[in-house]
């Protein structure tokens, strides 16, 4: 199992697992399509592989192809969400012994979305732990997990991927590479955003492509103080999911313009144009377009007219 632009936690955790210092309970923390779930079936290779996650033996590929047996996957075994009774009734299984060696590990997806119930299950059997169990949790945002929780838990940060790395992993998977550096490009090295798109595509929803593309014509414009170019590619996308699609690309760039005059980072995609916007637009600016595109798409306007909703949108934010 390859982990692009991860060597640096890799290295981490694989020394730490190495001095026996790896914690009964990890969280990988990091944005979406960082690739957390990816490092929890390593973290989960480092603890159940005698090799040190050598990704050869039977044991790594089982757990690369989420086929081990002591490995589970706890968000898919309640049915795709933290519901307490399922949640409870896999808590229960916790005590039967591994199958194949000294450890069952417990995979967490997005423990901050998590309600109370479940995180007050979790704490008691993460609190005094059998010896056989160990714990990985994958998170977005640290603050909606409770102190009780951190507080048992080793955290490790899961760095951004570089749009090199990103282009390097869609070549390796097949996709052509003009075609990859653009993708590389447009979601700023975001894998899991790359993917995604990519299985969208794979569909034969071809539309998303064309309003992708749009989109990032359309925050460029905007960057520009183009009203004029922006408006008349507002007007030309007449379907109700183009809007949907680029009114959450906007969004998104907008957001990103306030992190980057507040100093903090991007972290979504078309950094390029988000940095532009930051640059040519006050705060009280920013906070409109992102407040216009968000009435727009809350209320659907964009059902109305394509003109209209393109002279509509542009006046609100030009």
């Amino acid at each position: 199992m390859r982990l692009y632009g991860k060597d640096k936690i890799c290295g981490i955790l694989s020394k730490t697992a190495r001095q026996n210092r790896l914690s009964h309970a990890v969280l990988l923390t990091g944005k979406s399509g960082v690739g957390k779930k990816y490092l929890a079936r390593y973290v989960a290779q480092l603890i159940l592989c005698k090799h040190n996650a050598c990704g050869e033996c039977a044991c790594c590929k089982n757990i690369e192809n989420d086929t081990h047996p002591d490995v589970v996957f706890a968000r898919k075994k309640c049915g795709g969400k933290y519901s307490a009774e399922p949640f409870r009734e896999l808590m229960k299984d916790a005590v039967i012994l591994p199958n194949n060696g000294k450890f069952k590990v417990y995979i967490f997806e997005e423990c901050d979305t998590m309600t109370p119930v479940i995180y007050n299950a979790l704490l008691k059997i993460i609190e005094e732990p059998a010896e056989h169990l160990r714990f990985v949790f994958t998170c977005t945002n640290t603050a909606l997990v409770p102190e009780t929780i951190m507080s048992r838990v080793t955290v490790y940060e899961v760095a951004d991927t570089t749009v090199e790395d990103c282009e390097r992993y869609l070549i390796d998977s097949g996709v052509e590479e003009q075609k990859a550096k653009e993708l590389s490009a447009v979601f700023s090295g975001n894998i899991g955003e790359c993917v995604n798109f990519l299985n969208y595509l794979s569909g034969n929803e071809k539309n998303k492509k064309t309003a992708v593309e749009t989109a990032r014509k359309i925050a460029s414009a905007i960057a520009s103080r183009d009203a004029y170019s922006a408006s008349a590619l507002i007007s030309t996308s007449a379907e109700k999911s183009d809007f949907y699609i680029i009114l959450d690309y906007l969004t998104n760039v907008f957001r990103d313009a306030i992190a980057i005059k507040h100093g903090q980072t991007a972290e979504y995609y078309d950094k390029e144009s988000a940095q532009k916007i930051a640059g040519n637009f006050t705060d009280k600016e920013i906070t409109r377009m992102t407040d216009t595109a968000f009435e727009i798409s809350s209320n659907e306007i964009y059902n109305i007219n394509p003109a209209l909703t393109a002279s509509y949108f542009i006046s609100g934010i030009l």
